[in-house]
């Protein structure tokens, strides 16, 4: 699936918040590393989904309203 995809997934079944899962955390594919999240946060912002994106290890607590001031911790 690509990430366009997901975003139209997450769509198709209402998701209330998305959270791309192993894009960062393996260098496996042909792709730049941070082209999955950029493509995915494009996406989000004209399709209107939150995408949520913690740093890898973060916890983040489903029951929250993942509205987290999240930032982009792949550019560090």
């Amino acid at each position: 699936m690509t990430t366009e995809e997901s975003i139209q997934a997450n769509l198709d079944v209402k998701g209330k918040n998305m959270m791309l899962m192993h894009w960062g955390a393996f260098t496996l594919a042909n792709h730049g590393w941070k082209e999955p999240i950029e493509r995915a946060l494009k996406e989000a912002k004209k399709e209107g989904v939150n995408l949520i994106y913690p740093k890898i290890g973060e916890t983040v607590r489903h029951n929250s309203d993942l509205q987290l001031p999240f930032f982009s911790w792949w550019n560090f």
